[in-house]
């Protein structure tokens, strides 16, 4: 079950999703152990599609402090409050109101985690080749950096070290 949220967005134009393999997308009705493994899971998905995601709202229990419920949103659905026109803004297109989003709540019985609201669709363009510069999913593999720790032991200065990487 897909919501549509086009009436709502505020842009023209909404991106279909880009094609992802199929283990990576999130459906409704998928089930997590903990509210940890369900955002690395939109993370991934995210990655392999070409944004970046955010927390938006948790909703907590009160006597566990456990995560009841949580809405994990695209980094570009927030909306402008100022009244400056786009084309005097310096990045016009960060606040796109853009409707991608899971809902993931958890089920008293069983306390796992159920996602129970999905939107795949994305009013800016996502890009799958620009994904790992975005600040969520850069990083540096793991021979990388024990090369720059080999050379900082050894005395190289960083910018030689980075020339040759």
């Amino acid at each position: 079950m897909q919501v549509d949220l086009r009436s709502e967005c505020a842009t023209e134009e909404i991106h279909d999703p880009i094609e992802v393999d199929e283990a990576y997308v999130p459906k409704v009705g998928m089930w997590f152990e903990s509210v940890e493994d369900v955002g690395l899971f939109y993370k991934e998905y995210a990655k392999r599609a070409g944004f970046s995601t955010k927390i938006r709202n948790s909703n907590r229990c009160e006597n566990t402090k456990e995560i009841k419920n949580q809405l994990i949103t695209c980094t570009r659905e927030q909306r402008w409050t100022l009244e400056v026109p786009s084309l005097e803004k310096t990045n016009p297109i960060r606040g796109a109101n853009c409707p991608a989003r899971i809902y993931v709540h958890i089920d008293k019985k069983s306390r796992l985690r159920c996602i129970s609201k999905v939107v795949l669709d994305h009013s800016h363009p996502c890009s799958t080749e620009k994904a790992q510069m975005l600040p969520q999913h850069r990083g540096l593999s793991l021979d990388v950096r024990r090369t720059i720790e080999n050379n900082d032991l050894s005395g190289i200065r960083p910018r030689q070290t980075f020339s040759r990487l």
